[in-house]
C-alpha cells in the first residue's frame, strides 16, 4: 500500500509540474503576441510614412 502512496504522489507532482510549465508557456505567447502587435503597427506607420 506504501507503493500505491508514492504513485499518487508522483503522478500528483508531475500534473504540478506540467499546469506550471503550461502556464509559463501562456505568458511567454502573450508576450510575444503584445510584441507581434508592436511590430505590426511600426511596420503600418512606417508603410504610411513612406506612402
Amino acid at each position: 500500500m506504501q507503493g500505491l502512496t508514492y504513485l499518487v504522489a508522483a503522478y500528483a507532482i508531475v500534473w504540478v509540474g506540467l499546469l506550471a510549465y503550461l502556464g509559463v508557456v501562456m505568458l511567454r505567447i502573450r508576450g510575444v503576441r503584445t510584441e507581434l502587435a508592436a511590430v505590426k503597427e511600426l511596420v503600418r506607420e512606417q508603410q504610411e510614412k513612406s506612402s
